[in-house]
């Protein structure tokens, strides 16, 4: 019994020693793997953008202001001239050679043809005027035919209206380019009261045709060419004078013109 106890104890001491040593080993095991770092956080500056200007691709404009024009003045028409026109005074149709003057010279000649008047001219930088026997009133309408028969751009075909004497007396001019021009003269200075301007429906040139339209009431003056209206001004009022036909040369040495179909009529104040 005793052997027996003995070599049961002997066991139990070698696994009790086994026991210790797997312990030990595993102990000692753990120990061999380092513990991991702790790591110790790094903080990385955060880099600031740096901030881009936005592009307006379609930036607000000013609206402009426009200037507030002003409505266009109505033009008179012919037909409402027409209305005021009262008894005719004067139907001279260039067959009774009193009532203008003539004459003949190197520079140019005035002279009568069939119902017409002709102012040739010779030389280059002269004018001729032919004086009238009829006196037009304060408030007329006239009408008479112009005709170009031979002029350059600048000759002048003119009328003379309130002639008082050679150099006091209003005067409307028709150049052969289809331009108009209203001058004054007083004391024989000349002053230009509407310079030059395009006239409209003006037949220019020659042979050229044009009809004239001069109504003059209350010192307002409207000028028509063949019916089309040119401009307005205003001039003297309570006047009244002769008047003549005119014809001037510029740069060329040779013009001829006609006038016929002379009317003037009284027109009714308003």
């Amino acid at each position: 019994m005793k052997k027996t106890d003995r070599v049961s104890r002997t066991i139990f001491i070698i696994l009790g020693v086994l026991i210790l040593v797997m312990s030990f080993i595993s102990l000692t095991g753990c120990d061999l793997v380092p513990p991991e770092p702790t790591l110790t956080p790094t903080f990385t500056a955060t880099q600031t953008e740096t901030p881009t200007p936005t592009v307006d691709w379609f930036p607000a404009t000013a609206t402009p202001t426009l200037p507030v024009l002003p409505s266009p003045t109505p033009q008179p028409t012919f037909e409402d001239t027409r209305i005021r026109i009262a008894e005719r005074l004067v139907d001279d149709d260039f067959s009774d050679e009193s009532l203008w003057e003539t004459r003949q010279s190197a520079a140019g000649n005035i002279a009568f043809g069939t119902q017409y008047l002709t102012l040739a001219i010779a030389e280059s930088e002269t004018s001729l005027t032919s004086l009238s026997e009829h006196v037009l009133p304060a408030d007329f309408y006239l009408e008479m035919t112009l005709q170009a028969l031979l002029c350059q751009p600048d000759d002048q075909i003119g009328l003379l209206f309130w002639q008082e004497s050679a150099g006091d007396f209003y005067r409307l001019l028709i150049n052969c380019a289809g331009q108009t021009r209203l001058e004054l003269s007083q004391g024989g200075q000349t002053t230009v009261l509407q310079n030059w301007e395009s006239g409209r429906g003006i037949q220019p040139g020659t042979p050229a045709v044009n009809w004239l339209g001069l109504w003059v009431s209350r010192g307002l003056l409207h000028l028509y060419i063949n019916d089309v209206f040119q401009f307005e001004y205003r001039i003297a009022s309570n006047r009244s004078g002769g008047m003549s036909v005119y014809a001037r040369t510029i740069n060329s040495s040779a013009m001829t013109v006609r006038f016929s179909d002379l009317q003037i009529y009284r027109v009714e104040p308003e």
